[in-house]
């Protein structure tokens, strides 16, 4: 007879029990590299059209706003230089006996939670700034949608390999489990 009980929510067990991993130190120069990039674009990108519209039109009147315009680019820089050094200390991950837990976020907080019996494959991955820094990011492809998948950047190389491994031994042990199950189904028919 099928029985579906009832759980109480006080017996839900809840992430911030988990201890959480952080991730490797080297993350927020990498974030800050790809950061400055982006401002250099930036700051050439305005310093350009500035130079344009004063070559194609005659503003010498309105020469005083070409100062105002630097400001907003200099808030968004400050910003824009200052956000990985507060995201990435809100960023870990946890490796439970069952799933693999990951959290980011510093106004909009997500954690995602992946189970091992969802899982297809895991793969590890880096680019150069990434190698330099001694850095790997791990991709967890689970079954069903796309957005399932898990993807955790700012590994340190080494770990990222053993999580990889980790998890790939643990579809290995489900696997054998369902094989196991399916012959004693076959044997009881």
């Amino acid at each position: 007879m099928f029985v579906n009980p009832e759980v109480p929510l006080e017996s839900l067990p809840t992430l911030d029990e988990l201890d959480w991993q952080p991730l490797h130190r080297n993350f927020v120069l990498r974030l800050e590299v790809r950061k400055v990039a982006q401002v250099l674009t930036v700051c050439a990108g305005v310093a350009g059209v500035q130079l344009l519209v004063a070559a194609v039109a005659d503003l010498s009147g309105f020469s005083w706003l070409f100062p105002w315009v630097w400001i907003p680019v200099a808030a968004w820089i400050a910003i824009a230089l200052a956000w990985p050094i507060l995201d990435v200390p809100r960023r870990g991950y946890a490796v439970r006996d069952k799933d693999i837990a990951y959290k980011s976020g510093v106004l909009w907080q997500t954690e995602t939670v992946v189970p091992y019996n969802r899982v297809q494959h895991a793969e590890t991955g880096s680019g150069p700034i990434d190698r330099s820094l001694s850095l790997a990011r791990l991709t967890v492809f689970t079954a069903g949608t796309a957005g399932g998948d898990l993807r955790i950047d700012g590994l340190g190389e080494d770990v990222a390999e053993r999580l990889r491994v980790f998890i790939i031994d643990r579809l290995r042990g489900l696997e054998e489990r369902a094989e196991g199950a399916a012959a004693v189904d076959g044997a009881d028919s």
